[in-house]
Order: structure tokens, then sequence, then C-alpha cells
């Protein structure tokens, strides 16, 4: 997988990439490697955006949870550790699941996107600097533990808190994800009165 920064010269947004990934992609089957190939570079964002999208659409696609919170805590452990690049083993990477499951969750997940994405842009560098970012994969480290957690309606919120965390890394917007951090703090407050 390529490594940091997580932004190059491509101003393709990720919502365009899953788009064409969406129209172009052959076969019933498809695994996290065809979509992580479609993404071009990909770095700690990316990745974990991918991982966290089925958990932060309301879609009953059972046993999403299981497939999910792996990569999340393995990627977000090696950002916590200051890894230049994500890595997966090959097992997850070939894990395959159907591509109607696929289209369900990237087609539930343009628009949601399209709309974050109107509202990044680069700010606040600060909390994407690489030190700023070792604090940043704590906080996507314990939602993906959160996520990991059999807690009935419990996955979305820090789902939708790490989408935003990783398109504030994607488009180094600190503003974004001073305001994920937020989402964060309140995540263990709201999952007990769900419980």
């Amino acid at each position: 997988m390529a490594g940091n920064p997580e932004t190059s010269g491509n101003t393709e947004r990720i919502s365009e990439l899953l788009q064409r990934f969406v129209s172009q992609h052959q076969g019933d089957e498809v695994c996290l490697r065809d979509l992580f190939d479609e993404m071009g570079e990909r770095a700690f964002g990316p990745t974990l955006l991918l991982c966290a999208l089925p958990e932060a659409l309301p879609l009953p696609i059972a046993g999403i949870s299981a497939l999910v919170a792996m990569p999340l805590l393995l990627v977000s452990g090696q950002l916590v550790l200051g890894y230049q690049q994500p890595w997966l083993p090959d097992l997850l990477l070939e894990q395959r699941f159907k591509k109607e499951h696929c289209e369900q969750v990237i087609s539930g997940a343009i628009p949601f996107l399209e709309k974050l994405e109107g509202f990044v842009e680069p700010r606040w560098s600060f909390f994407t600097s690489p030190e700023a970012e070792r604090c940043v994969g704590a906080l996507l480290l314990i939602l993906g533990f959160i996520i990991a957690l059999p807690i009935p309606f419990g996955n979305m919120l820090p789902a939708i808190a790490i989408v935003l965390i990783c398109l504030g890394l994607i488009e180094k917007d600190g503003l974004i994800i001073a305001i994920s951090g937020l989402i964060v703090g309140m995540t263990p407050a709201l999952l007990l009165l769900v419980l």
C-alpha cells in the first residue's frame, strides 16, 4: 500500500472513485483488495474510510461488524505506532463478499460522502501533522474497539466519526478532525444511554 502523505496531486474525490468502481467492476464477488486497487494511493485515510463505511450506513447486511472491525483495529494501531503506510494481511485483503452488498454500501455512501466532501478543505494543519496523526490513530483505535463490541445500534455513531476523521486526513482538514474528536468524546456516554 502506498504511504503518506494522504493526498497527492490527485484531485479526484473518494466518492468519485467509488462510483467508478461500481460501474466498472466485473464479477459477482468483491474483495478488499479490489477496492484498494481502485483507490490507487492507499494510505491510512482511504483504507480506514473504506472499512468504516458499511457501519456508517443504516444497511441490514449481516456479519459486517465482524468483517470491518479487524482491519479497523489493525490499521489504526499501525497509525498510532507511526507506520508510514498501512498493511493488511492477504487473508483480509482476499476476503470475498457479494458484489450486490458492495454496491448497496457504495450506493448508500456516495450521497453521504458528497455532502461531507462539500465541507472539507485544507485548514488547521496542526491536526494533520505526523505527530498529531498518532493521536488521531489512538482515537480511531478506540472507535474500532467500540465497533467490535456486540452493542445493538452502537456501531453507526463511531463509524460516522471514523469516516469524518478519515476525510479530514485525506483532505488535510484539521477542523473536521477536531470536530470528530468531540464526537468521539460523546460516544461512550451515548452508548451508555443505548445500553
